[in-house]
């Protein structure tokens, strides 16, 4: 398969400032970045490599020297990229980059590069190595084979070890500002009256905006709600909402109900003058901690169909009580 890396205008300072650090004959053994965005972001750590590798002298891979063209064709044969892997039997992700994954990058990063350019290695999502590859991959970031450069890319620096971060050189790539994120949108062809909307869900997250309105959210959004009202106003049952909504893109079924209980709390808090304002806010908050638990279905076992009837009945339940 054809890999191509891809970078947005608002990431191309940390590109830039790692490309300089490589003419300056500086490249840190350890890179890790902190990527705000909620989108996927594997693109931008091959673009990276794609730079450091490329031949020519632009800041940009050129797409046509030999480095750019093994980049492309994914045998670049001095570059390991280790990221979750699908299991044979489920064809599910796996939740966490394992140890034989990380042994294999130790291996293939400790021989002689075979190009003359120095070694390189991609791991992305960096947060899923568990305990046991983390341990793994810490000796050889303390001991680093000489000509050898790590990237470690992440949504959530949080869940490494400090021990691993503590070794690594550290950038984090920003969301763009707002109007900037606007102009990303429209140049995207997203329609003007769905950017607000698409921000808001997103807390403004432009690339992942764009993904969800490519995956179709405005048309799942509207299918959500349905059904959320229809069982709020006990015309379908939990469990024939959630068989409904579970065919929904995770990201998109996240963001909707997110948004959803986002909104009651914010008409809570400025419109309700119930007495039990702080106890129905209290069990909006509740449900919303409960929710980012139940749809990060790769980081649990629980079935998400049992999860999903969880959350909407405290939902319904709260409802209710207001």
């Amino acid at each position: 398969m054809l890999i191509k890396g891809i970078v947005y205008p608002w990431q191309q300072v940390v590109i830039d400032q790692i490309l300089s650090l490589k003419i300056q004959d500086k490249l840190p053994h350890a890179i890790l970045i902190d990527v705000r965005t909620q989108a996927d972001s594997a693109s931008l750590g091959w673009y990276l490599i794609l730079s450091l590798l490329c031949l020519s002298e632009e800041k940009k891979p050129c797409g046509h020297c030999k480095n750019c063209e093994l980049m492309q064709a994914n045998s670049y044969p001095d570059f390991t990229y280790t990221t979750l892997t699908e299991d044979e039997k489920t064809h599910k992700l796996s939740k966490f980059i394992k140890i034989d994954q990380i042994r294999k990058l130790i291996y293939q990063i400790s021989l002689t590069d075979n190009l003359g350019h120095g070694k390189y290695a991609l791991i992305y999502p960096a947060e899923k190595l568990n305990l046991s590859s983390a341990n793994s991959l810490l000796k050889t970031l303390e001991e680093p084979p000489k000509g050898s450069t790590m990237v470690l890319l992440t949504h959530n620096p949080g869940k490494l070890p400090i021990t691993i971060r503590s070794r690594c050189q550290k950038w984090t790539v920003q969301n763009p500002e707002i109007e900037t994120a606007k102009r990303f949108l429209t140049e995207h062809e997203v329609p003007s009256d769905q950017l607000d909307g698409l921000l808001q869900i997103t807390k403004n997250d432009a690339q992942a905006s764009l993904d969800i309105h490519n995956n179709g959210y405005l048309k799942e959004q509207t299918h959500i709600n349905e059904q959320l009202s229809r069982y709020l106003n006990d015309e379908l049952d939990v469990t024939s909402v959630v068989k409904s909504i579970d065919t929904s893109e995770p990201s998109i079924l996240r963001n909707v109900l997110k948004y959803e209980l986002h909104t009651l709390i914010n008409k809570e808090v400025y419109e309700s003058n119930s007495i039990n304002m702080k106890t129905s806010l209290k069990g909006l908050l509740d449900i919303l901690k409960k929710l980012e638990k139940s749809l990060h279905v790769e980081e649990n076992n629980l079935n998400i169909q049992l999860q999903l009837e969880d959350v909407l009945i405290s939902m319904k339940q709260n409802f209710n009580r207001g």
